[in-house]
């Protein structure tokens, strides 16, 4: 498997406009894409992306640093790559067209329980927001 980087950091939080400030006034990372309607964006860092999600405190076990992910060229390749290696996904491949790009994303644990995502995009990399 070749993983070509990591494409992004998620995060969840039941503070999201305390976070949206902190992130984009404090620390002035600007707003790459997101999904209408809900409060989810996305953030340019360097060459990596963080991903803020508003979710109720306890939600999905905890707030904090919800998934790693992964950029790979074939996703599918990786996939059986893993699967032959036992890693077992508890989301198997799937496209994702509301993405800004649309993706192709598969979910697995590591040994710790941390979630893991397998991401290939399948356009361009986050454009302007609208």
């Amino acid at each position: 498997m070749n993983i070509v980087s990591t494409h992004h950091i998620a995060l969840y939080t039941p503070n999201y406009p305390e976070m949206r400030r902190f992130y984009t006034e404090t620390l002035g990372l600007p707003v790459v894409g997101g999904f209408q309607g809900h409060n989810i964006i996305f953030l340019a860092a360097g060459s990596t992306t963080i991903e803020l999600e508003e979710t109720s405190a306890g939600a999905h076990g905890t707030v904090g640093w919800a998934h790693l992910a992964f950029e790979v060229a074939d996703i599918a390749a990786a996939c059986a790559e893993l699967a032959a290696q036992g890693v077992t996904f508890h989301i198997p491949p799937q496209d994702f067209p509301a993405l800004a790009p649309a993706v192709r994303s598969a979910f697995f644990k590591d040994p710790d329980g941390n979630e893991l995502e397998l991401l290939q995009p399948l356009g361009s990399r986050y454009p302007a927001p609208a």
